[in-house]
């Protein structure tokens, strides 16, 4: 059989599996947008409308400053210190020792950058603070502060709340702020320094807490023990979103086991991220599967 004729098959196979996705995707939000539950049918409207593009002449600018930020940073091959808390690759092995004193090396700020939220998953974001209307959100994770911009900016245009994000390296969350002076977002801060010693005090501090990004530590271990760690300082009614929650089976471990916490009344599984909503007025328990 010649490339040609495999090509096309391959190509008659895809067809029919992206539209059945598209109509598991389609299926799923409507469920989700015909919920009672206000919360997710916010979440509902929220990607809904992302997988559309659909935004305001307000929300496409905000948007548009800060991928030219991005793109600023993405073309800059300046070098810089960087120091690792996290778990590294996804096949890095690295032992608790080790992410806890931090992986020093250099990286340029382009290839740091690349590893920011690409711009769909950062407009999800955008629009799932849009529509859920938080006053005080937290994330982990700054990197170059993309993703916090995304939010920040949302909030402004909702006209409340503020965003604290946690980065773990000096070199990089100077990168983070810069950007917020850069785009002039007064609504968000960096504070520095490994999660497990400065988590504490921002959860202190942002109580009670609408909206928790957590783009950090992707490791099982350190996913399970920051979601405990929130939990007593959440609202009554608090989206956590966990970010590469298929990145590593122990990633996917981590997840699996948050969507059947009995503290959580609702998750929605979209492949790469989760959402897990914490509803004290939920009494039953829901999971969707919505594939993105």
């Amino acid at each position: 059989m010649s490339s040609t004729i495999k090509r096309i098959l391959k190509k008659g196979l895809n067809l029919p599996l992206h539209l059945l996705k598209r109509y598991k995707t389609q299926s799923a939000l409507t469920r989700l947008s015909s919920h009672k539950n206000r919360k997710l049918q916010a979440i509902a409207a929220a990607l809904q409308e992302s997988l559309a593009h659909n935004l305001s002449s307000q929300e496409q600018q905000s948007i548009s400053l800060i991928e030219e930020r991005r793109s600023f940073l993405l073309n800059s091959d300046k070098e810089i210190a960087k120091v690792d808390y996290g778990a590294g690759s996804s096949n890095s092995n690295r032992m608790g020792e080790q992410m806890n004193s931090g992986v020093r090396s250099t990286a340029s700020i382009s290839q740091i950058t690349a590893v920011s939220k690409p711009q769909f998953w950062a407009t999800v974001l955008f629009k799932l603070v849009r529509k859920l209307e938080p006053v005080s959100c937290v994330e982990l994770g700054s990197c170059v502060g993309i993703s916090a911009s995304y939010q920040a900016s949302a909030l402004k245009i909702n006209g409340k709340g503020a965003i604290v994000t946690l980065e773990g390296s000096d070199e990089i969350a100077n990168l983070a702020k810069e950007t917020f002076v850069s785009l002039g977002i007064e609504n968000a801060s960096v504070v520095t320094g490994p999660f497990h010693k400065t988590l504490g005090g921002v959860l202190e501090t942002s109580k009670p807490i609408d909206f928790f990004f957590n783009d950090g530590h992707h490791d099982h271990d350190a996913v399970l023990k920051y979601f405990n760690q929130a939990m007593p300082y959440l609202s009554d009614a608090a989206v956590i979103v966990f970010d590469d929650i298929s990145w590593s089976p122990g990633m996917r471990k981590a997840w699996n086991e948050i969507e059947n916490d009995e503290r959580v009344a609702a998750s929605i599984d979209l492949g790469s991220i989760g959402m897990a909503l914490v509803d004290k007025s939920m009494n039953t328990k829901e999971r969707f599967m919505i594939p993105l």
